[in-house]
């Protein structure tokens, strides 16, 4: 997995950046700079995917593409990824053994790597929502993602009590 502005650190490396971020109040800083990470992690996905001899990224159904992600995610050390859509109208990731939350509190690396990753496939700009975080006792890390308007609802409906499972659902 080589590509053009991508370098390889120890995860402990990550850690220890991560901690000194949110120490001095960095959480905003640490999804900025995963989201500036996603495009070249999403290109270097891309490249592999192309020299596999498969179609872009792009064009992959959503099964095919999740599968190549999650393989892609793991052996880069993330974690096993897994996407899916919700209605239709949102996309799920859920992320088993995250290294993110081995180091404690919320994935703010994570969601801005996805944020960045997911971008190139959308016609706007994606925004990430971590739902649930394993470091906090969920069995997964789990994020939605989708355009900033539907992120908004999804934040405003869960915090009046709805479950993330509907969100995304047709209103009826």
């Amino acid at each position: 997995m080589t590509a053009p502005n991508l370098v390889l650190v120890a995860g402990e490396t990550v850690r220890r950046l991560k901690a000194a971020a949110e120490t001095s109040g960095g959480a905003e800083a640490l999804r900025e700079a995963g989201h500036a990470s996603g495009a070249a992690l999403y290109a270097a996905f891309a490249e592999q995917v192309r020299s596999e001899g498969g179609a872009g990224p792009s064009e992959m159904p959503l099964e095919d593409f999740s599968a190549k992600a999650s393989s892609f995610f793991s052996e880069a050390g993330w974690g096993r990824l897994t996407l899916r859509s919700s209605h239709d109208a949102l996309a799920v990731v859920d992320i088993d053994g995250c290294w993110e939350a081995s180091s404690g509190g919320g994935c703010n690396v994570t969601t801005g790597v996805l944020a960045g990753f997911l971008a190139p496939l959308a016609d706007y700009p994606v925004a990430v929502m971590e739902i649930e975080c394993s470091s906090e006792g969920s069995a997964t890390c789990r994020f939605l993602a989708g355009n900033a308007e539907m992120m908004d609802d999804a934040y405003e409906r869960m915090r009046a009590g709805e479950g993330w499972e509907r969100i995304g659902a047709a209103e009826g």
